[in-house]
Parts: C-alpha cells; structure tokens; sequence
C-alpha cells in the first residue's frame, strides 16, 4: 500500500512540473512572438534561431508527455484539457507582452506554430485563443461525464459498494450501441452471482468490473458494470 501511495504521489509531483513546464513553454511562444526573426528561402522553408521559434514544438511534446502522465486521474478528458492548458497558457503570454509594452493590442504580428502561419493583431490571436480554450473545456467535460460513467467512478468510492472481477455472458441488442448481458461475478464470500444488466457494446472487448450493493449483490438496478483504468504508465 505504502508503494502505491509512494507513486501516486510521485506521479502527481510529475504531472504538476509537467503543467509548468507546458506553461512556460506555450507562454515564451507567445510572450516573444514579436521578436522572432524569421529567414525564409525561396522554396517556402522558414528558419529560425530563437527558441521562441521552437518553444511551441517543444509545448506540444511536453503537453503530449503531460497528457500520457495525467491519464490515470483525468481519463477521456485529457484531450480537452490539454487543449485548454496550452491555449490559456499562450493566451496569457499575449497579456503579459502587452502588459510590458512589447505590443500592442492592436499590433499586427506573426505567430510561429513550427512556422509563421499569419499575420493578425494580437487582439485577433486572443480572440482565436479563448475559442479555442472553450472548445477545449467542452471537450474535457464530455470526456470526464463519459469516463466517470463508464468507470463508475462515483459509485465506486462509496463505502456501500463493492467491485468483483466479473464476466458477461449472451447479448441482446437493445439500441444501436447498448445490449443486455448476463454479469457473473464472486462477492467477497465467494457466492456467485448472475445478473442481468444494461451495458455498452464496448465493454464486450474489454475486462470489466461489477460494482455492486454489498448488501444487497443480486439487485440489478443497484448493479452497474465498470471497465477499470487502463495503465498507459506505470511509476510503480
């Protein structure tokens, strides 16, 4: 238990130097967008040699690298919060060069996502940015409402439930993605249990959970079927 714990607290020291490090990056490519100078040769390839002009590269990775770390705790929305993270983070480099005299709100500038894609004021980038920002905190809502209901996440933290490695048997079409099964399953002493339950067709390819009423194991409305968390990194 010690061991686990001892991860799950290193996994989220490096999650959290993952976001600054997402941060600062997504931040720098904004923040000094302005004073990126690009060489450009006659066949349409871009070069340069400050590392504002990389720091978006370099952002994407770490915010992939972020997004493989942070899975275990946000699930399918880590899309979305990604998403959210990097454009806030590149939001708040517009403001704070405006903050510092660099620019203007109404300047017309580049801006380098591996190379200059455009000239728009920073008003017109801010604007692209927020909707972005939005779009993305849709996305990572949707995506925790869809894990929390396919882990039974909140059913599985109350102390009335319990979870059994489980096995479905049969299937029987009810709409175009959903089908009733049979959800076998040992409780903690042992007795078998053969439940009829409602369930995604996805789970039919995957190991799943019965999270079920302790005391009361063989009621199928307080009956639900998880598909536990997929391991993309292990600390431990």
């Amino acid at each position: 238990m010690r061991q686990k714990a001892y991860a799950q607290v290193m996994r989220v020291i490096a999650c959290a130097l993952m976001v600054w490090q997402v941060w600062m990056m997504w931040h720098i490519a904004s923040y000094d967008a302005s004073t990126v100078q690009w060489s450009c040769d006659g066949t349409g390839g871009c070069a340069s040699d400050q590392f504002a002009a990389v720091a978006p590269f370099v952002g994407v990775l770490c915010a992939i690298l972020l997004g493989l770390l942070s899975a275990r705790f946000l699930h399918r929305a880590v899309p979305g919060a990604m998403v959210t993270l990097c454009a806030v983070a590149c939001a708040a480099g517009w403001y704070d060069a405006v903050a510092d005299g660099r620019i203007e709100y109404g300047t017309v500038t580049d801006f380098h996502l591996f190379f200059p894609v455009g000239r728009f004021s920073v008003s017109d980038w801010l604007t692209f940015l927020w909707s972005t920002a939005g779009v993305g905190c849709l996305a990572a809502w949707w995506g925790a409402a869809v894990s929390l209901r396919r882990t039974a996440a909140l059913r599985r933290i109350s102390r009335r439930y319990t979870t059994a490695d489980a096995v479905l048997e049969g299937w029987r079409s009810v709409g175009r993605n959903y089908g009733e099964v049979t959800v076998v399953f040992d409780d903690t002493a042992g007795v078998r249990h053969e439940v009829p339950a409602i369930v995604e067709r996805v789970v039919l390819r995957r190991d799943v959970l019965a999270v079920y009423d302790a005391d009361r194991p063989d009621d199928p409305a307080r009956t639900r079927v998880a598909i536990p968390r997929r391991k993309l990194l292990r600390l431990s």
